[in-house]
């Protein structure tokens, strides 16, 4: 049977993510701190952007309660703070429309480890205004990665050239079409 060491670092004061490195070759991560700790979650930069798409449904589906709840941590077993970084194979997000806070569990890849590792869960909450924040930012972050292709919207990398399918195949441009972009 799987262990789990489970961290919960209760409502967040500070929520950050970036990325690292040139675009192509480029890891992300989510950093989140509270006075139980810090933890910085590497992923995918598929999973950041689900991140930021999925917050942003949640704030536009889910109203602003009126008389907002306290948000009631979990009760953690120790008074030492807990730092942990690890990278992530599953996320999930939830939303408590009571208080009206956002919460996100991430955990990680026990495949890499030995059957003696436990394995890691960390949950952290959230805010309305840093949910829209963080989604926002999550976006951005994605976005600034390589350009698309303007025919087959795939990630264009300027050091070896483009296999456009729109094009049939290998072109050596930037941009497939041979068009200077219009300005706006």
């Amino acid at each position: 049977m799987v262990e789990f060491e489970q961290n919960d670092l209760g409502l967040v004061d500070y929520l950050h993510c970036e990325s690292i490195g040139e675009p192509g070759q480029r890891t992300f991560n989510i950093t989140a701190r509270s006075d139980r700790g810090e933890v910085v979650v590497w992923m995918e930069k598929e999973q950041l952007f689900q991140v930021g798409i999925s917050l942003k449904q949640f704030l536009a589906t889910r109203q602003t309660p009126s008389n907002p709840s306290t948000f009631d941590a979990p009760v953690i077993e120790t008074q030492v703070p807990v730092h942990v970084e690890f990278k992530t194979s599953e996320m999930s997000l939830r939303h408590d429309s009571e208080s009206d806070v956002f919460t996100i569990v991430a955990s990680d890849d026990n495949n890499e480890k030995s059957d003696d590792d436990p394995r890691l869960e960390v949950t952290f909450s959230f805010k309305r205004p840093q949910a829209d924040e963080i989604s926002k930012k999550a976006i951005d972050v994605v976005a600034a990665g390589r350009k698309p292709c303007p025919l087959c919207t795939a990630p264009l990398d300027p050091r070896v050239g483009h296999f456009c399918v729109k094009v049939n195949g290998y072109n050596p441009t930037e941009n497939p079409i041979n068009e200077e972009p219009r300005e706006k």
